[in-house]
C-alpha cells in the first residue's frame, strides 16, 4: 500500500513540474517591426466601400464629405492640383537643377526653393499630412523641406524625392546627424510618361512603416509602392 501510495506521489509531482515549465515558458520575441497598419478606425467597414471614398478624397478634393470624415484636419487644406511651373526642375543629366547642401556617400540633398515648385510643395505637404493623420502622426511643414538625389552608391541611383519635417530641429538632426525617430519621404517614380508619388512613413517610436503611392491622376493605392502598381 505504501508503495503505491509512493508512486502515485511521484506521478503527481511530475505533472505539477510540467505544468509549472509550460507557465513559465517565454513569449515568442516581437518583431522588429510590426506589419503595414490598415487604417486606423472603429469602424472598420467594407474595403471596397473605404477605397471608393478614398478616391473621391484625392480625386475630388480633400473638402468633400469623405475626406473631413477620413482626416479632418487635414482636409482643411486646398492644395493645387497643377500649376504654371514644372514640377521638379531638372538638369540635363536629370540631375536637380540647384546646387548640393549637404552630401553623404549615398544622397545629395538639395534645397527644395527653386527646384520644386511651390504648387506642387503644397501639394506633397498636403498629401503627406493626410497620411500623417491616418497614421496617427504630427504634420509636417513646408518650409522644413529638402530634396534628394541617390549617388552611384546608392541603391537607387538617380532616385529624386523630398524629406519633409515637423520642425527645423528634426530636419538638422536627421539630414545632419541621421537620427529620425519619425521619418517621412516622398520618392517621384516615372513610369510610362507619368510622375507618381511614392510616401513612405516609418516611426521607430511604434516600429510601424506606412507606404502609400498616388499616381498622376490623383488615385491612392495604399499600403503599396508605386515600384510595384502596374
Amino acid at each position: 500500500m505504501r508503495k503505491l501510495f509512493s508512486t502515485h506521489l511521484i506521478a503527481l509531482l511530475g505533472l505539477t513540474l510540467a505544468l509549472v515549465a509550460c507557465s513559465d515558458a517565454k513569449p515568442e520575441a516581437e518583431p522588429k517591426f510590426k506589419p503595414i497598419p490598415e487604417k486606423r478606425s472603429e469602424n472598420k467597414g467594407d474595403p471596397d466601400t473605404f477605397d471608393r471614398r478614398v478616391q473621391a478624397v484625392l480625386n475630388e478634393g480633400s473638402q468633400s464629405q469623405e475626406g473631413k470624415q477620413e482626416a479632418p484636419k487635414a482636409s482643411k487644406a486646398r492644395p493645387p492640383n497643377s500649376g504654371k511651373e514644372p514640377m521638379v526642375l531638372l538638369d540635363k543629366t536629370n540631375r536637380p537643377l540647384g546646387e548640393v547642401v549637404h552630401h553623404k556617400d549615398k544622397m545629395d540633398y538639395y534645397e527644395c526653393k527653386g527646384i520644386i515648385a511651390p504648387w506642387f510643395q503644397e501639394l506633397i505637404v498636403a498629401e503627406m499630412n493626410y497620411f500623417n493623420e491616418l497614421a496617427e502622426l504630427p504634420f509636417v511643414h513646408p518650409e522644413n523641406c529638402i530634396v534628394t538625389y541617390g549617388t552611384e552608391k546608392s541603391l537607387t541611383p538617380g532616385r529624386i524625392g523630398v524629406q519633409l519635417f515637423e520642425t527645423r530641429k528634426e530636419f538638422d538632426k536627421c539630414v545632419r546627424n541621421d537620427f529620425c525617430p519619425i521619418f517621412r519621404t516622398v520618392n517621384f517614380v516615372p513610369i510610362n510618361k507619368s510622375l507618381m508619388r511614392s510616401y513612405f512613413i516609418s516611426n521607430t517610436n511604434s516600429k510601424e512603416i506606412f507606404q502609400h503611392c498616388v499616381t498622376d491622376t490623383g488615385k491612392w493605392h495604399r499600403n503599396s509602392t508605386c515600384y510595384t502598381i502596374d
